[in-house]
């Protein structure tokens, strides 16, 4: 409990809300501009976090913990590294596109399973919006035109015997969504470390140079 009587958690909740809101260009009025790389850097890391927290909820919430069934080595082809390649950040968007698909899939069966307000759905509601604030970051940087939508057609009741399946594969690309960001932090922190060292040589040798 904080000395101005408000708990820790309750605050961690609004910064986590304030970060998101800040993610998403164009709320609250706010005019779009083009984020920075270290605004899309400190997001993926906020991202990373949150996979890794969703997941291991899912996991345990839907009683798939046992033998670790849910952490396959062979994870959807638009989920495998690495992952910046040639195209840089402009090639996440595809991914972020099939995710945020992918995450409604998993709320639309987790919405048949649990009741409204249920935590695993808050989660999962929490998750796609930073993916959609993530998506429209790298719009911001890489303006394109937005191609037009598909309409998919909502999905019929779920057989008794599909129920298991869908979790097991609900959980299946939570696990590799959560890795694929662990690596994608872990490389954008990789290029930011080397691009300080490299400022910083470049300001000793002019340094070096301006003495000589």
């Amino acid at each position: 409990m904080r000395c101005d009587g408000r708990p820790l958690g309750v605050l961690a909740a609004v910064t986590k809300g304030l970060f998101i809101l800040w993610a998403v260009p164009g709320q609250g009025g706010r005019p779009l501009q083009p984020p920075t790389l270290q605004q899309i850097q400190a997001l993926v890391r906020h991202m990373a976090e949150d996979a890794q927290e969703l997941f291991a909820f899912y996991e345990e919430n839907q009683g798939l913990a046992i033998n670790h069934i849910c952490r396959t080595n062979r994870p959807p082809e638009w989920l495998r590294g690495p992952v910046l390649g040639t195209g840089g950040l402009r090639g996440l968007r595809g991914t972020m596109v099939r995710m945020a698909q992918a995450l409604q899939d998993i709320t639309r069966h987790q919405q048949d399973l649990n009741p409204p307000g249920a935590e695993i759905l808050r989660r999962l509601a929490s998750t796609h919006l930073k993916v959609r604030g993530l998506l429209s970051n790298l719009d911001g940087l890489f303006p394109a035109p937005s191609p037009r939508p598909r309409r998919r057609h909502p999905p019929g009741p779920t057989a008794p015997t599909k129920v298991f399946r869908q979790k097991l594969e609900g959980c299946r690309i939570l696990w590799s969504y959560a890795r694929f960001m662990a690596k994608l932090n872990a490389q954008l922190e990789a290029r930011s470390r080397r691009a300080h060292r490299e400022k910083r040589r470049s300001r000793q040798g002019s340094r070096l140079r301006a003495r000589s």
